[in-house]
């Protein structure tokens, strides 16, 4: 008791020794109690079905919640009135918010893409130009990493005002060719070898049926157009094993692949 009497008798102006040991134990009991609550946290979202962009959004808005709700005990126990603390607080919000707009738009942003849940964590997307993987969404930034081993942290505001196309947002992705062909090879037999370079190829549907059909007649070669949906996690592989697949048919077949050339005609007479 002599020495809590003794720390009460030393001001630091109407701030007593006492109050300001007492106010350090328990911003460390706070921070303690933070920790656990962060750590129940994590557990609760390792356990839940929301999408990682969702719940590292939260997780970090909890965090930030509870560093407020902790200063605002301490201040309450070093005898800072409340009304004066939130009028001051409100002070510098205001001056911080005139300052920080383009923040600010990002959070209420970062919101909105969580809300309206354009993409998830793992897609394949280009938004506004931008192409890469979906790595998550933060207060203030999405985040994407680009097929090179680029990470790129796109403003959250930007991403809202941008178009977003989202590449893998369902179970099959469509795979556009044009393929030439001579005027010699009849369109049946074209078919025959890009059905034969379809069966050839793994991670390609049948449902819906590919569409194979005359696109236009060109100078040097008919073109066909080749039109197959594939399984979006193989997309690219897919992709570039029919090109292969195309070429060797063609070969097997007897079918011509054509590329721009020009015929001479000489009238000896």
């Amino acid at each position: 008791m002599n020495l809590f009497q003794t720390l009460d008798d030393i001001h630091i102006g109407s701030l007593t020794m006492g109050n300001l040991l007492t106010a350090i134990v328990l911003f460390a009991v706070c921070v303690c109690v933070r920790r656990i609550l962060m750590a129940l946290v994590n557990r609760a979202f390792s356990r839940s079905r929301l999408e990682d962009s969702i719940k590292g959004f939260l997780k970090s808005a909890i965090g930030v919640f509870l560093w407020v709700l902790i200063v605002l005990i301490v201040a309450d126990k070093l005898g800072i009135p409340m009304t004066s603390l939130v009028a001051i607080v409100s002070v510098v919000s205001l001056a911080l918010s005139l300052s920080v707009q383009n923040i600010l738009t990002n959070l209420f942003s970062g919101i909105t893409i969580l809300g309206t849940h354009p993409f998830s964590t793992g897609d394949w997307v280009d938004i506004g130009g931008t192409a890469g993987t979906v790595q998550a969404v933060g207060l203030f930034y999405t985040i994407i990493r680009m097929p090179d081993g680029r990470e790129v942290h796109i403003p959250n505001a930007t991403v809202a005002e941008s178009k977003v196309e989202n590449f893998t947002a369902h179970e099959t992705r469509r795979i556009d060719i044009d393929i030439s062909a001579s005027y010699r090879d009849s369109a049946g037999a074209v078919r025959a070898a890009l059905l034969k370079a379809i069966d050839m190829t793994e991670g390609l549907v049948r449902e819906p049926e590919p569409i194979i059909a005359v696109k236009s007649y060109d100078d040097s070669a008919i073109t066909y157009m080749l039109l197959v949906w594939a399984e979006t996690p193989v997309f690219f592989a897919a992709k570039c094993a029919l090109m292969e697949n195309i070429r060797a048919a063609f070969e097997e077949d007897g079918v011509t692949m054509t590329y721009p050339h020009l015929n001479v005609h000489i009238d000896r007479e």
